[in-house]
């Protein structure tokens, strides 16, 4: 699952669609440890055929909820269960939206380091795909009238078995679109069908480097948590290994 992520700044997205329309206000502000629930930014489709940038709780809240607090774990959507779900499916249908990354953060499943405060903890990689200042994540969005507060626009973005290259580091990744895929995913008219066949034909050039252990603590945010480290010794070998 991806639970921490690098949003970019407003500028960097605006050069990526030059045409956007900037609809959030300065709800949100880029981020290089960014953690569900919080706010980020979110490319969604206009009625006229435009592009708006909007800010979105990380989290997606669906329409029909009616508890007072926001339900839990709802970052990610499968992409294999999305149509099916309820709390995915609607979303699927009608709500597609665009998350604008600088890349994510996954923890290996075998390799372990040492933290600042000696303990062995997994080894935390940042995954991009090089030479693209911002990708973009394929998300569902809703918008939920709170019950007691005014309307929540709100988001997941959609994951799927990783690449082979990265499979060792997690299982499973985000679907990082390719640019000539953007407009297909956000067309309000494609059919079931061509959406599934997009998403069986994501991005998958992206590259993992090891980073510090810094990015663990999610209040922590700098930008040099992307920056790629020497693993400690400790990370070389899988943790059942002798």
């Amino acid at each position: 699952m991806c639970g921490r992520y690098a949003s970019p700044d407003k500028e960097a997205i605006v050069m990526r669609w030059p045409k956007i329309r900037c609809g959030c206000g300065g709800a949100w502000k880029p981020s290089a440890n960014v953690a569900p629930t919080a706010t980020v930014p979110l490319v969604v489709p206009t009625r006229d055929g435009g592009l708006e940038l909007q800010a979105a709780r990380w989290g997606l809240v669906p329409a029909w909820w009616t508890k007072t607090a926001p339900p839990a774990l709802t970052f990610n959507a499968r992409a294999e269960d999305a149509a099916h779900k309820p709390t995915w499916r609607d979303a699927l249908r009608t709500a597609r939206g665009l998350m604008p990354a600088r890349g994510w953060y996954e923890w290996h499943r075998s390799r372990s380091t040492l933290d600042a405060a000696g303990r062995e903890v997994k080894q935390p990689y940042f995954l991009q795909c090089p030479g693209e200042p911002v990708i973009a994540f394929a998300a569902l969005w809703a918008l939920w009238n709170r019950p007691d507060a005014d309307p929540l626009l709100s988001c997941a973005l959609l994951t799927r078995p990783a690449a082979p290259n990265l499979a060792a580091i997690h299982p499973r990744m985000p679907m990082a679109l390719k640019p000539e895929q953007f407009a297909r995913w956000l067309d309000p008219a494609a059919s079931p069908d061509a959406l599934q066949a997009l998403l069986a034909d994501v991005r998958q050039d992206v590259q993992a480097q090891p980073v510090s252990t810094r990015v663990n603590d999610a209040r922590t945010d700098a930008p040099d948590l992307m920056d790629p480290i020497r693993p400690a010794p400790t990370s070389l070998f899988p943790a059942d290994e002798s």
